[in-house]
C-alpha cells in the first residue's frame, strides 16, 4: 500500500479524526478555517504520526506472527490498518486507571488491536523449543 492509502484507511477507522501538521502553525486547520473548527473534528494527527504508528504496528504484527513477509497473507493490509488505528486511539485515550481488570471495559483502540490479532491468528507460526 502507498502512504496516501494508508493514511486514508487509518482515518476511516478513527471517528472524525483529521490530518494536520501539529507542529506547524500554518497547518490544514488554519488554511481551511471555514471548514474546520473545534466542533467539527474529534482529534488532529499528522501524516508522519500515522506512518510511524503503521511501522510500529507492522513490527508488532511481525513479532506476533513470527513472519517477516506479509505478501502471502491477503488480509494483512486490513489487519495492519486496524492495528495502526488502535495504537493511535490508545495514544490519545486518557484513562484514569491503566490496570486491566473486570471493572474497566476494553476501549475502542484495544478492540481494534484485538480484531487485527484475530485476523492474523490463522497465519501465526508456533515454535516448540526444548532446553
Amino acid at each position: 500500500m502507498d502512504e496516501e492509502t494508508i493514511i486514508k484507511e487509518v482515518l476511516f477507522k478513527l471517528d472524525n479524526w483529521i490530518v494536520g501538521d501539529v507542529d506547524n502553525s500554518e497547518d490544514l486547520l488554519e488554511s481551511n478555517s471555514d471548514l474546520y473548527d473545534d466542533m467539527t473534528y474529534n482529534k488532529k494527527t499528522s501524516t508522519e504520526e500515522i506512518l510511524h504508528f503503521y511501522d510500529v504496528a507492522t513490527n508488532y504484527a511481525r513479532s506476533y506472527t513470527q513472519l517477516t513477509d506479509f505478501s502471502d497473507i491477503p488480509i494483512s493490509d486490513t489487519a495492519l490498518i486496524l492495528w495502526t488505528a488502535g495504537l493511535l486511539w490508545r495514544k490519545y485515550d486518557v484513562r484514569p486507571n491503566e490496570q486491566i481488570d473486570e471493572s474497566y471495559p476494553i476501549g475502542y483502540g484495544d478492540s481494534l488491536i484485538i480484531q487485527a490479532k484475530e485476523m492474523l491468528k490463522p497465519y501465526k507460526k508456533y515454535s516448540f523449543n526444548i532446553f
